[in-house]
């Protein structure tokens, strides 16, 4: 298993496959399906690259990976990375899901539950950022690699993390909204009010997310009313949508969460109301879909389903002892209509018909090869390689 201060690299004589852009006429679900990903643009410990994954994996190896849940359609596309990318490289994955945000106490026994099952390795998107650390320990003292996926895990025994830059996706939705500020200002008659929504309370992606935000525009004198916290479910993201609109019906822009963000689209249309100005933190198909429409004005995308493959790459380089980063960073991309023109979709999008890619892993052998060896708090990078990256952490 490589730790924190092994080099990452691509392995000698990989070739990287061109990129591929796709334009929102020939998206389809073969283009969707294509296992040509990379290269993509990633910061490995602090130095940004092309990400190239390995051709196969050696070995069938067993992994188990757990996600929050299912109400927010961005985990749909992870889970169908996941499975995507086991497939490709030629290894058995099993993917569960928690249910919800609320959920920590069910994902803690789904992680019991996976080490019954004796995997070779593990991936997590976690419901919080500290609730799993005993069992993280655990599994790192039976030698085996656990991926931080996506959602940002505190403990030192993760092996390799595999992050959106939380910040940076908030930030570009303040800065789109910095930018508009006088023409939006002077359409109102009024200084410019900002309703926020920022997702579930204690996540890590979510308590990043809005201290970035909030900075910029309050530094900016910007007047933001804070619609709550929730669970990224359409239901309970409505309810924060209209309890922010009774409470201040003359909201100028709505800005939060994908979900909250489609909630808002839907109630707006609703009203008839086509003066409330949209901007998303995240991007999933169906945000995509009313960025193209002009129903929503910006959206962030840090490429779910890539994250989602490179989790099962960094697993396998984990295990086959090939070189791979610590700190692993998507870079993120503005979307906004002109922009999603030219845009690769299949970093975000399910093919059409696709849904939640849920399935067991099977108890069958045992793991395919030996412990690693107890795993060790990662120690200091070498000089030059950053610690966790601008945007991890609240």
């Amino acid at each position: 298993m490589a730790r924190a201060g092994v080099p990452p690299g691509a392995e000698a004589g990989q070739k990287a496959p061109p990129p591929a852009h796709l334009s929102p006429a020939n998206v389809s679900r073969d283009n969707l399906s294509r296992d040509n990903w990379s290269p993509v643009s990633v910061s490995r410990d602090g130095r940004v690259g092309p990400y190239v994954p390995l051709a196969r994996a050696a070995h069938p190896w067993r992994i188990c990976a757990l996600l929050p849940g299912t109400q927010d359609k961005f985990w749909w596309g992870v889970s169908w990375g996941l499975v995507r990318e086991a497939e490709r490289q030629g290894v058995v994955i099993g993917v569960y899901q928690a249910g919800g945000y609320d959920k920590l106490d069910v994902q803690k026994a789904q992680l019991d539950t996976c080490r019954t099952l004796k995997p070779d390795a593990y991936i997590v998107a976690a419901i919080t950022s500290d609730g799993l650390d005993a069992q993280v320990a655990a599994i790192a003292d039976g030698g085996r690699p656990l991926i931080d996926l996506i959602n940002g895990m505190a403990s030192p025994y993760v092996t390799a993390h595999i992050l959106g830059n939380f910040r940076e996706n908030a930030r570009f939705g303040a800065n789109y909204i910095l930018e508009h500020r006088a023409d939006w200002e002077k359409a109102a008659g009024r200084p410019l009010k900002v309703g926020w929504l920022p997702g579930p309370k204690g996540a890590e992606w979510a308590d990043a997310m809005e201290a970035s935000a909030l900075d910029a525009l309050r530094r900016a004198g910007v007047e933001v009313i804070h619609g709550g916290y929730g669970a990224t479910g359409m239901s309970t993201q409505m309810d924060l949508v209209r309890a922010l609109f009774d409470r201040v019906p003359d909201v100028d822009v709505v800005f939060g969460n994908a979900v909250a963000i489609q909630a808002a689209a839907n109630y707006l249309r609703s009203r008839h109301d086509g003066g409330t100005h949209l901007v998303a933190t995240y991007a999933t198909d169906g945000i995509t879909d009313l960025v193209r429409d002009g129903t929503i004005e910006l959206a962030v995308s840090d490429s779910p389903i890539v994250q989602a493959r490179i989790a099962v790459d960094l697993a396998v380089r984990a295990l086959e002892g090939r070189p791979h980063g610590v700190w692993n960073v998507m870079t993120v991309d503005r979307l906004d209509r002109a922009r999603l023109a030219g845009y690769d979709l299949s970093r975000i999008a399910v093919p059409e018909g696709a849904r939640f890619q849920l399935r067991p892993l099977s108890p069958l052998g045992p793991p395919l090869g030996p412990p690693l060896g107890p795993s060790v708090p990662p120690g200091p990078l070498p000089a030059g390689v950053g610690g966790p990256p601008p945007g991890w952490g609240s």
